[in-house]
């Protein structure tokens, strides 16, 4: 019977010898991801800016065509191709029309009229004093009028013709820039409204870029504009929005409205070059900034993880329930959890009661040597968060906290905080976690990976644990277990 009893001692002593031999050695993933240094950046005051971009061609803002309102032989052509002139510089003069066979009929006509006149007056007199009837008289005084009135008309005529003998007034240049067509030569005939030239202002010059509907809103005129050119990549530009779309065109179906920004300064730039154009919505300066990706929004509030020191405190990050559990009726799984205790009340093999921190805090509302998880934080985690299982831990006992911000304007790789944290505290910047055949998003220095979890039924699970304490066991399994939540229980 001694024998016996030495014989089941010395399996039991075996037996637990090669479990903390494992335990020991058998490699710990919470550990080494915990042991991995935080990614993390400084709270900084900067410059943000919040715009919207697009590319384009540069293009003149005033060009136009120059046509006569009348015909009229040209007399010179005072431009030609390539010349730059100033608002009512003379472009052509025209000749005088030859009118003089006219004038002199004109002339001889009146002179004739004049004569008559002279005649009818001295018609009226003899009339007048040989005693002639008062219907003779009236009659010569209308033989007078008449006459009066046709030297009237014929006076109007050669004013007309003296006016028409007149050459056309020079055609002058509409507006400042450069002439680009000459489609008239000296002598030539030039049609009333025909085009004689074309220009083209080359100081005065934009960028048109097609703006997305959601963004058109937010653009109005006079807002300011970067402008990078593309052959020009050692200069930058200045301009503001001068003319904004009525009308989109659909595209893909979305709308897209064209957004015309004019440079102040135009020196080197040529017609049809590419650019760029950045418009201003928004500008903040020497503001509070933190990385953008250091920020995440749940329920509509935004928060940063903060790297935690030891004695920092553990009780900043709120927990989460046991990662373990008991089986239906009390009992746990053979082999112990992380929350529960064996049938006979002792520590569950291969596990303790509870475990230490990475801060040095005890892991709130579960036992084992997992953390817990953030009360409160949605599926899927925050930056530094992630599904709690195997060797998980608290943000906390991970070294980091969550901490609720306010925030303002955001451009591409920055973003405001308004409020929640003070010049030069420290944020964690999530980066990427590669465990075995999976990569999952998070943070490197994590304390649990997501969905790691306890044994399998009959050895490991394929490509690692299983998720979320036991997945079979005695009994059936433990409450609260499942894939990817809680804490795996016992060694995991």
């Amino acid at each position: 019977m001694k024998k016996k009893k030495v014989i089941i001692a010395s399996s039991i002593v075996v037996v637990a010898i090669a479990g903390v031999l494992a335990y020991v050695l058998w490699p710990d993933a919470g550990k080494e991801a915990s042991a991995a240094p935080l990614n993390t950046a400084i709270v900084a005051k900067g410059n943000i800016l919040n715009g919207v971009s697009g590319s384009g061609s540069i293009s003149p803002i005033n060009t136009g065509s120059i046509r006569t309102k009348e015909a009229g032989e040209v007399d010179q052509v005072m431009v030609a191709k390539g010349d730059v002139v100033k608002k009512g510089d003379v472009l052509i003069t025209f000749v005088a029309s030859d009118m003089s066979d006219k004038m002199k009929e004109a002339e001889k006509s009146l002179t004739s009229l004049k004569t008559d006149l002279t005649d009818k007056q001295e018609n009226y007199k003899t009339l007048a004093m040989n005693n002639a009837t008062e219907e003779e008289l009236a009659s010569a005084k209308k033989a007078i009028e008449k006459v009066e009135s046709d030297i009237a008309g014929q006076q109007e005529s050669i004013a007309d013709l003296e006016e028409d003998m007149l050459p056309q007034g020079p055609l002058t240049a509409p507006m400042d820039g450069t002439i680009t067509a000459v489609n008239i030569t000296d002598g030539e005939q030039a049609q009333n409204g025909s085009e004689l030239f074309t220009m083209t202002d080359y100081e005065n010059l934009s960028v048109t870029v097609q703006v997305d509907e959601l963004d058109i809103p937010n653009i109005k005129l006079d807002q300011s504009a970067t402008i990078t050119l593309d052959a020009l990549e050692d200069q930058e530009f200045e301009g503001k929005v001068i003319e904004i779309a009525k009308e989109g065109t659909s595209s893909n179906g979305v709308s897209l409205f064209d957004v015309t920004v004019g440079l102040n300064e135009s020196e080197g730039v040529l017609v049809g070059m590419s650019a760029e154009v950045a418009i201003t919505i928004e500008e903040k300066n020497d503001v509070l900034t933190v990385p953008i990706e250091a920020v995440s929004e749940m329920n509509g509030k935004y928060y940063v993880n903060v790297p935690v020191t030891e004695g920092d405190g553990s009780e900043t990050g709120a927990t989460s329930d046991t990662a373990g559990g008991q089986m239906p009726g009390g009992d746990v799984p053979a082999g112990g959890a992380a929350g529960g205790q064996a049938p006979d009340g002792a520590a569950p093999a291969g596990g303790e009661a509870s475990a230490e921190g990475a801060t040095g805090g005890k892991a709130s509302g579960g036992e084992g040597r997992g953390g817990t998880f953030p009360s409160g934080a949605p599926s899927g985690g925050f930056p530094g968060g992630g599904q709690m299982g195997g060797r998980s831990s608290s943000n906390t006992a991970s070294g980091q906290k969550r901490v609720e911000v306010t925030v303002g304007i955001h451009d591409e790789s920055n973003i405001e905080i308004v409020s929640g944290l003070s010049e030069g505290d420290e944020v964690v910047i999530p980066t990427v976690i590669s465990t075995g055949s999976s990569t999952s998003s998070g943070q490197s220095q994590m304390g649990g990976m997501g969905g790691m979890g306890g044994f399998s039924t009959g050895g490991f699970s394929t490509g690692g644990f299983s998720g979320g304490g036991f997945s079979g066991g005695t009994g059936g399994p433990p409450s609260g277990g499942g894939s990817g939540s809680g804490m795996g229980g016992g060694r995991q």
